[in-house]
């Protein structure tokens, strides 16, 4: 059970990093290839706490681009290979 759960967190880490590097690809080749960098933004306005002697804001955004997700099912596939061998 405990080997499970670290190969969990190794396969989220492998599939979050493949979906990094593939936006930043596409991100470098929209000029190139424009439509690897075409995608929908996600995420929420900043919500703010002033606290008179801090002053915290806070907003979460996801740029989810075709790149990114070519990216998240190559790593996907890699760490599926990665676990059956």
């Amino acid at each position: 059970m405990r080997k499970s759960k670290r190969r969990g967190k190794v396969v989220f880490f492998i599939v979050l990093a493949g979906g990094v590097l593939g936006a930043i690809l596409g991100h470098v080749l929209r000029d190139t290839i424009p439509i690897l960098n075409q995608g929908l933004k996600v995420g929420t306005d900043a919500i703010g706490f002033n606290l008179y002697l801090i002053d915290f804001s806070f907003s979460i955004n996801v740029n989810i681009t075709l790149a990114a997700i070519i990216g998240l099912l190559l790593a996907f596939l890699l760490a599926d290979v990665g676990r059956r061998s």
